[in-house]
């Protein structure tokens, strides 16, 4: 048996490692070459569980993040954790890091192979953004830096988008970006508006202003596999629509993908477990709420974080997985009416 992974990122690079280590022949072909461009903010939330669930994850070269500042409308809350909260980096590095794990493990590399394996995975990517229930767009570019930034910065419905603007420090780099979703007039100028308050409040200087945009999902497909394949990372729509972490997600279904091949079960299993393991942070129960009320939720919730150091925490904790449970905005609504 023979196995093709359509795509190199990180969800089908895991899957042809885990496949490849078993002594399952795989070829793992994508459209360009690696090491590649790829701007993305790069994060590994709760790198702690990473490198339980990934050990050789360890092993790559990254920046620990320890603090986070977010903001909405009026009001900043500020958390210094104990542990990480995400570890960042580059991620044309980090890419090209797990497809040479996968091509030591015994994995074949191909650019631009027509497939011939009996069993198909898909880890492609995005796309159409019709494909999904709902979906997003992104802006965002890497830009060098000489300062030491040691926080990641989040400010919700910046320029009354519905979603929110980052910035994520990593080694040398600092990953500017906007997330919104669609439809969302005007992106661009918000983008560069951005990159102005940035450099207003003395955070981070750019000299050339440049942008790459793709296409979120925020909403997983109704089935994660087909005949002859396995649908894996974002082609399935493994993203969480209230944070637009994909990574683990994509690891994990590739993992779970190569599972299900090595122990020979049915492709109704791998739906399962992916639904079992990760479903809950893919929910989305506030999407179908107007704009306006959700940034007045999260402007509540920002607000209490100011004045209330373990909510705070809370925020913290929730955003990066590092609470055993995936809190939503309708969960800190309530938490903050309660009566003392």
């Amino acid at each position: 048996m023979m196995v093709s992974v359509l795509g190199a990122g990180p969800a089908g690079s895991t899957a042809a490692y885990y496949l490849a280590s078993s002594g399952i022949e795989v070829e793992l072909i994508d459209r360009v070459s690696f090491p590649r461009e790829k701007p993305c903010a790069g994060g590994l939330f709760n790198p702690l569980l990473y490198e339980e669930e990934f050990p050789f994850i360890k092993e790559f070269d990254g920046k620990y993040v320890y603090r986070v500042q977010f903001s909405c409308g009026r009001y900043t809350t500020c958390y210094r954790s104990s542990v990480p909260l995400l570890k960042v980096f580059l991620r044309k590095e980090f890419d090209y890091l797990l497809l040479k794990m996968a091509i030591s493990a015994g994995a074949e590399f191909f650019i631009g192979k027509v497939p011939e394996g009996d069993i198909l995975i898909d880890a492609t990517g995005t796309k159409h953004p019709g494909a999904y229930p709902r979906a997003g767009i992104c802006l965002v570019n890497d830009f060098e830096t000489d300062r030491d930034i040691d926080t990641v910065y989040i400010h919700y419905g910046f320029g009354g988008i519905k979603g929110y603007s980052w910035l994520y420090p990593k080694k040398g780099y600092a990953n500017i970006g906007i997330g919104a979703y669609i439809p969302q007039k005007g992106l661009k100028k918000i983008y560069f508006d951005y990159i102005d308050f940035l450099e207003k409040e003395g955070i981070v200087v750019v000299k050339q202003r440049s942008f790459c945009s793709c296409f979120i999902p925020f909403s997983p497909l109704r089935h994660f596999y087909e005949k002859d394949r396995l649908l894996t990372g974002n082609a399935a729509g493994f993203v969480s629509p209230s944070t637009g972490e994909g990574i683990f997600f994509a690891m994990e279904s590739g993992k779970l993908a190569a599972k299900t091949i090595i122990e020979g079960r049915p492709f109704s299993w791998y739906e399962e477990q992916c639904r079992k393991t990760f479903g809950r942070y893919l929910r989305t129960s506030m999407l179908g709420k107007t704009r306006k009320l959700i940034m007045k939720v999260l402007e509540k919730v920002v607000f209490r974080g100011s004045v209330d150091p373990v909510f705070s925490k809370m925020i913290a904790e929730n955003f990066f997985r590092l609470s055993e449970h995936n809190l939503g905005l309708q969960y800190f609504l309530s938490f903050i009416r309660r009566k003392p």
